[in-house]
């Protein structure tokens, strides 16, 4: 198997690894929820991405509800910024993930997750950085974990698309947002 590929662990595990990318585990971390969590080990490269979304896609599928996603992320090997920004664009624009969290351990990297979040996500997902577990756990205790979700389908997002409807590459999305602050509209 190519070291990139989704390689499937127990898609049906109520609690546990549903899915393998690399070294990376994805885990249902929460006992039927629809709450998949990554303790990070590696960056993908961008083509990954598609693989990626594919996967959570789905298991939104299978649980019938978006997936809520919490990235523990590992600091030496930091989210890739295009695949990223690709996956993020993908997920919520199928309604496969409804949002994304990143768990901070310390100050910098609070401020290491809210600059990559900001910078390299495509703006559309709800992602927000969490300082420490235990206010993780809170915030997640907060939220709707339920799956089955009355009326939930994933939109088709692979459609052809005319260049003007097109989604924004990663660097024309920090263009707009680099003239949207300094223009401040």
């Amino acid at each position: 198997m190519a070291r990139y590929e989704v390689e499937w662990i127990n898609p049906d595990a109520e609690q546990g690894p549903l899915f393998r990318i690399g070294k990376d585990v994805y885990e249902r971390e929460r006992p039927g929820s629809r709450l998949i969590w990554l303790r990070a080990h590696e960056s993908y490269p961008h083509y990954v991405a598609d693989r990626a979304a594919r996967a959570f896609e789905a298991c939104a599928e299978r649980w019938g509800a978006p997936v809520i996603f919490v990235i523990d992320p590992n600091l030496k090997k930091p989210p890739a910024a295009r695949f990223l920004f690709e996956w993020s664009r993908s997920t919520h624009a199928s309604g496969g993930v409804e949002a994304s969290f990143m768990v901070t351990t310390n100050t910098l990297t609070q401020i290491m997750g809210r600059l990559v979040l900001r910078v390299f996500t495509d703006g559309a997902m709800p992602f927000r950085a969490i300082q420490g577990y235990n206010a993780m756990n809170q915030h997640l205790d907060s939220l709707d974990l339920s799956c089955n979700r009355d009326g939930f389908k994933l939109k088709d997002t692979r459609a052809m698309v005319l260049q003007g409807e097109a989604p924004p590459t990663l660097m024309r999305s920090l263009l707009r947002r680099a003239r949207r602050r300094l223009t401040g509209r």
